[in-house]
């Protein structure tokens, strides 16, 4: 009795130790990869001059935001400008260099009007687009190149679009304005008009 149950207790260690190596594998398949290859200086100066970019759009969104309360697009895109400054940060940590400091919250101004707004954010929009464009004619870094394609994508596609749908509305609402007030003038001045012709007829 004492042999048998010496050979199965020998039996579970030899059973452990042949689970050790697959447990070994699962440990090691978890650990964090090592680094990526630090970026050229040209690359690096372009992930800067990127997140930059978002820190400057998402200031000058939430200064419109401040002035003219929660309107969209603004409201919906500066949200969309978090995101990518979280997208760049973490990129950032994953080369292993520092993070940019954001020196563009509180210290951007809105334009007087909304219209003005919505036309700057046009114009912010293309010229994102062709940055994006350039640094895509020299990074080479798979993730970096995916993530200038996709920010591009959204500048043209999404937040010009945005934008222009604004400017229009708020165009057509000043002409509509105009409009109006133009026929109540002329709606005031042909009833200045009977009254005269009617005293001259008195």
């Amino acid at each position: 009795m004492k042999k048998k149950h010496c050979n199965h207790r020998q039996r579970r260690q030899g059973n452990q130790h042949q689970r050790r190596p697959a447990g070994a594998v699962s440990i090691a398949a978890t650990m964090p990869t090592s680094a990526n290859e630090t970026p050229n200086e040209r690359t690096q100066q372009a992930m800067t001059e990127a997140i930059n970019d978002e820190y400057r759009a998402r200031a000058f969104y939430q200064a419109v935001i401040e002035k003219f309360g929660a309107v969209r697009p603004f409201s919906n895109i500066v949200q969309a400008e978090d995101r990518h400054v979280q997208r760049w940060q973490s990129l950032f940590n994953q080369y292993g260099l520092p993070i940019p400091e954001d020196t563009f919250a509180g210290n951007v101004e809105a334009p007087e009007t909304l219209a003005a707004a919505c036309e700057m954010g046009i114009e912010a929009e293309i010229a994102d687009a062709q940055m994006y464009e350039r640094f895509l004619t020299f990074v080479e870094e798979p993730d970096l190149r995916a993530t200038f394609t996709q920010l591009q994508q959204v500048s043209q596609n999404n937040h010009k679009v945005a934008f222009e749908r604004c400017a229009r509305r708020l165009s057509s609402g000043r002409q509509q304005g105009q409009h109006h007030g133009q026929h109540h003038g002329h709606g005031q001045g042909s009833q200045g008009n009977r009254r005269n012709r009617r005293h001259q007829l008195l």
